[in-house]
């Protein structure tokens, strides 16, 4: 957490360095993610990081994003101080889609004389906000190619899960709504990428970002209804460890 708040520190810092430096230019970028690694696998619910302790497969499909960079100049032709911040979005992965049709089938199997679904499935949202350094290469006026890299703290979200289950017990239908919200969590993380820029207003790119680990935890609230009583309980849960790790292909459109 204290690298986090240093970071942030030093994000500000360098953005009213940035401002006293004038700043040269920023880009729009839009593209997709494509989750890597432990974020990206599912072998089953027994290692699923959101329902387990001791697990990190978080099951996330590819996802878009979209994000922000603003560049300052640093009096050094082609390098400039960048500042950025994404919008990240990944849903579940076919697999774990599977898997949550297979228990649907299987529990409302179970379930005599009743169902069950869900209402909702958990998706993953990141925010990461990072600074870092920008280089551009100049073939001619119209061509050239950039490096970068940054690192900052990364605020991830995940939305809720929900089910429901509905039996029927001497003519009565009873109802077990069971929501599992998730924390937000904060965590370092870092971005390294490379592309080409077109007209000095149009931008091709791939980069990879890091976005660190934390834990998952979050509250469960069971709502169980029995004919025309209903009953509410809470618990807090801690489960496994989600990983952030993606590769973004992207187009960016300076301003």
């Amino acid at each position: 957490m204290n690298k986090i708040k240093s970071m942030i520190v030093l994000v500000l810092m360098l953005f009213v360095g940035g401002q006293m430096m004038g700043q040269t230019n920023g880009a729009l970028y839009l593209g997709a993610s494509f989750p890597m690694k432990d974020y990206a696998e599912f072998d089953g619910f027994g290692d699923f990081a959101l329902t387990n302790d001791d697990a990190d497969d978080a099951g996330a499909g590819i996802g878009f994003n979209a994000g922000l960079k603003w560049y300052f100049n640093m009096g050094v032709p082609g390098l400039s101080v960048m500042l950025s911040i994404d919008g990240l979005y990944n849903g579940p992965c076919s697999a774990l889609k599977d898997a949550y049709r297979d228990n649907e089938n299987q529990i409302g199997v179970q379930h005599l004389n009743g169902s069950f679904t869900y209402n909702s499935t958990p998706k993953f949202i990141n925010v990461p906000v990072m600074v870092g350094l920008n280089y551009i290469y100049n073939f001619n006026s119209n061509f050239g190619l950039y490096l970068e890299a940054g690192a900052g703290g990364n605020a991830r979200f995940i939305t809720p899960m929900e089910s429901l289950a509905k039996f029927t017990v001497f003519g009565a239908e009873n109802k077990v709504v069971t929501k599992q919200s998730y924390d937000a969590a904060f965590s370092f993380a870092w971005q390294v990428g490379a592309g080409f820029e077109v007209a000095k207003n149009f931008r091709v790119g791939c980069s990879f970002y890091h976005l660190g680990n934390a834990t998952v935890k979050g509250t469960e609230t069971v709502k169980t209804t029995i004919g025309s009583n209903t009953d509410t309980s809470t618990d807090f849960n801690t489960f496994g460890t989600v990983k952030p790790v993606m590769v973004l292909a992207r187009v960016g459109f300076s301003f």
